[in-house]
């Protein structure tokens, strides 16, 4: 498609494309056909598929920090782009698929202000196994030997 005009896509059409003989992914308001690019993928295919599934990839492309190499091999596979595109504003925090925890979660709630300070039996505990492995020792050395 290099000497002709890029086309205009909806991105209900391109929501259309989403298998491992037909995958296309929105990047940056860019429509790229990638089905020929799904077996080289360095991540994988899945990581392909699951992008083309779930929309607008941008972020998701963002966040990996692609070399400028995979930037410009981009070009490559362009085959449109979307109509009135508009970068969405969603983040981690309103992702429902996101596996990044919240601060916040239930998980924190025992983890609450600094580590408690070492007690009494954190120091008593050692030293009482050493002292009952000398003793130990020295019975078996020096007592069991004259009786």
């Amino acid at each position: 498609m290099a000497g002709e005009a890029k086309k205009l896509f909806a991105a209900s059409e391109v929501a259309l494309h989403a298998s491992r003989k037909d995958c296309w992914v929105i990047i940056g308001g860019k429509v790229y056909d990638v089905t020929k690019f799904l077996e080289d993928h360095p991540g994988g295919e899945d990581v392909l598929l699951h992008a083309s599934a779930s929309g607008d990839a941008t972020e998701a492309f963002e966040e990996v920090g692609h070399s400028t190499s995979a930037v410009s091999m981009m070009d490559s596979y362009l085959i449109g782009s979307i109509k009135g595109y508009v970068r969405p504003a969603a983040s981690k925090a309103t992702d429902p698929w996101s596996t990044d925890v919240p601060p916040n979660s239930r998980t924190m709630q025992g983890n609450k202000g600094p580590p408690n300070p070492n007690t009494f039996l954190d120091f008593l505990l050692p030293l009482f196994v050493l002292g009952l492995a000398f003793a130990a020792w020295y019975y078996l050395t020096f007592v069991s030997k004259n009786h």
